[in-house]
């Protein structure tokens, strides 16, 4: 196939939009076989729910933030991130290390060095063009590549860290990048599109939001005393409430392009509420890492990949039945998730399978229609 009719490595949000919606797919799959004991995977030296946590984390969520990441810095510095061939051995280092990962094999190391080398490329340009104000970006794939060499080192014995305490820090440093975008893209979003709006938008509340979010996350990581680190969550779950009230969410009502970014935005106050409850003995922790992990990155995630995927191929911003039964699919998943921890146990199982499958057809839905577009160049005849 030429390169006129195929564009699959034209720029890196293409393939890592791809890989990370069939990667959840599989992972979420394969982690309701396993808890029926039937899954594939070689089990060896990861168990279940820490490979499942991992994979959410580092084979989806990192994947999207990667192909992110080539993309914004392309535009951001107009200089080229890796396309082409360049681009094939990327995605195939990514393959390569998610393979590792499934089969237990060293090839392990390849997704250890994955993230790191999308950091490098991504923080050399950004310092050619002294865009300083951007760096948080590689080094925060970076902190997120030690972390996931750490787990496998704690995994494997080699280093005397709780792998769970590993996998909440990674969580939670991609909750800090989804407050850190989301502050500067959703309130703009909205103001472009719907014209006339009056916003409340103040630098220093937003500020303080996101140093709150930083220190009440590092409070629950470094054991902080209960009611210390549980005022620290129900007051950034404040700041994080009047922040988005501030964006006028009610205004995006019949634009769901808009609405599913404040929608999903709005599980953030939920997940520090939650987690607060946590801190009380109220409750686990896992209700708090769902509404993080489902709620708010899950449907940050589709919100995004399907508002890019349009603008960067040259498409219209507006979103069609598909995208909308995409959103409502990644809400449900969560609901049902909720309500799986609650009542009767002999619901939890079947429940769970239910937010699983609403989770896989959220992602099924955006390969049916994304694919086509995502493999073939813009229609307008621009490179990207």
């Amino acid at each position: 196939m030429s390169d006129k009719k195929f564009a699959l490595f034209a720029l890196g949000f293409r393939p890592f939009y791809i890989l990370a919606a069939f990667w959840s797919i599989f992972t979420i799959a394969e982690w309701l076989l396993e808890l029926q004991g039937i899954g594939i995977r070689r089990t060896n030296f990861i168990m279940g729910m820490q490979w499942h946590a991992h994979e959410m984390i580092f084979g989806f969520a990192a994947t999207v933030v990667t192909g992110f990441a080539l993309t914004a810095v392309r535009a951001w510095t107009g200089l080229d991130t890796p396309k082409g061939t360049p681009l094939l051995l990327l995605t195939l280092l990514w393959i390569a290390g998610r393979i590792g990962v499934l089969t237990g094999s060293s090839l392990i190391v390849l997704d250890i060095v994955f993230l790191p080398v999308v950091a490098v490329i991504t923080g050399r340009l950004l310092l050619k063009r002294k865009m300083y104000r951007n760096l948080f970006l590689p080094i925060i794939l970076t902190t997120l590549g030690i972390l996931n060499a750490s787990f496998y080192l704690s995994a494997l014995g080699f280093l005397n860290v709780d792998a769970n305490t590993l996998l909440f820090a990674s969580l939670y440093l991609i909750v800090m990048i989804e407050i850190m975008i989301g502050n500067r893209i959703i309130p703009s979003f909205t103001a472009n599109a719907v014209i006339g709006l009056s916003q409340f938008r103040n630098a220093t509340l937003t500020k303080l939001a996101i140093m709150s979010s930083a220190l009440t996350f590092l409070c629950i990581l470094t054991g902080v005393h209960w009611i210390i680190s549980s005022i620290a969550c129900f007051v950034t779950a404040i700041l994080h409430g009047v922040l988005l009230w501030g964006w006028r969410p009610l205004a995006t009502r019949g634009k769901p392009i808009l609405w599913i970014l404040h929608v999903s935005y709005g599980w953030m106050p939920v997940g520090f509420l939650l987690l607060g409850l946590s801190r009380l003995g109220m409750m686990t922790i896992y209700p708090a890492l769902h509404v993080f992990g489902i709620g708010v990155t899950g449907g940050l995630i589709i919100s995004m990949i399907t508002r890019t995927a349009l603008g960067h191929t040259g498409r219209p911003l507006k979103a069609g039945s598909i995208e909308l039964a995409s959103y409502l699919c990644i809400q449900g998943a969560l609901i049902i998730w909720l309500l799986s921890g609650m009542g009767n146990n002999s619901w939890f199982y079947p429940l769970l399978v239910i937010a699983g499958t609403l989770w896989c057809a959220t992602f099924g839905l955006y390969l049916y229609k994304y694919i086509p577009l995502l493999i073939r160049p813009r229609p307008d005849g621009k490179p990207g």
